[in-house]
């Protein structure tokens, strides 16, 4: 079974190399702080170095999601807010000129339908439309696209490989139903420290059981980049996280990631060429045994 999509105007799927996603932080909030870009100085210089790079897709965030009992931090911020916050990356969004697919990372239809009205053409939504029930409707006007991350009440609160494949197939369902097309909905097994009852096991465990997403027909995007369960093993701050996230990319795209969401864009794009050639001369092996 071929597994094909569309994120943006960007082919995705088993036919062509993994799709690389840089990230874009614009609230001081987020746990990173290398990937935070406050002034318009910082955003341009690092939407110039993203693109420069070669990823497929940048993906904006104005409101930090990281998690507040890991490091100390939330953030409420109203819809105003993080629309005025988007607005200073999309001005320079456009004086750059470029055409590179814009996801905005938002829970929010009110934020959505701006960031669409802007040139965005990817909706990331870490709560997988359980949060705004008008977000699918406003993804299907604009026939844009969506990345659905696995959630039950609140973002990344499902551990098992069984009960994230429930949840994503209820996100997909609701999408369909608003007239999302089913090539444009990528699915996300939202790996990560989300909620304190998660434990490091469960996302180790997603990683090696990526294949088993493959019975939802959809497109697959990983978010490993720095992430808690990385620190964990390491026993390293985020900063110090890289190499790490890289060998549980190779890892994920080895069993089927289509996309990698990650802080550093060249070198996990060098990781996915290698992960994703082994990969094929394993089918060709496996073709010719």
């Amino acid at each position: 079974m071929l597994i094909q999509g569309k994120l943006g105007k960007i082919e995705v799927g088993d036919n062509v190399d993994t799709r690389i996603m840089g990230i874009i932080n614009l609230s001081p909030s987020s746990f990173f702080k290398g990937s935070i870009k406050l002034s318009e100085v910082e955003m341009q210089s690092q939407l110039e170095q993203i693109i420069d790079q070669g990823a497929d897709f940048i993906d904006v965030g104005a409101i930090s999601s990281a998690p507040a009992f890991l490091y100390n931090s939330k953030e409420n911020i109203s819809e105003s807010n993080e629309i005025e916050r988007l607005s200073h990356f999309f001005k320079i969004y456009k004086e750059i000129g470029t055409d590179l697919s814009i996801s905005v990372d938002t829970q929010s239809s009110k934020t959505a339908d701006y960031a669409f009205s802007q040139g965005a053409t990817i909706i990331n939504d870490i709560s997988g439309f359980k949060t705004d029930p008008k977000l699918p409707h406003v993804i299907s006007e604009y026939d844009a696209s969506a990345v659905l991350m696995a959630c039950r009440q609140v973002p990344g609160d499902v551990f098992s490989t069984d009960e994230v494949l429930v949840e994503l197939e209820k996100s997909l369902d609701l999408g369909i139903k608003a007239g999302i097309k089913q090539l444009k909905m990528v699915i996300d097994p939202g790996l990560g420290g989300w909620v304190p009852q998660r434990q490091i096991d469960n996302d180790y465990k997603l990683i090696n059981d990526l294949m088993k997403f493959r019975v939802l027909k959809h497109c697959l995007l990983v978010g490993i980049s720095r992430k808690s369960f990385i620190g964990k093993i390491l026993n390293v701050p985020p900063e110090k996280r890289l190499w790490g996230s890289l060998a549980a990319t190779t890892i994920a795209v080895l069993n089927g990631a289509h996309i990698i969401r990650t802080h550093d864009v060249r070198a996990t794009k060098d990781a996915c060429l290698i992960a994703k050639y082994v990969k094929r001369i394993k089918e060709k092996d496996e073709v010719y045994s």
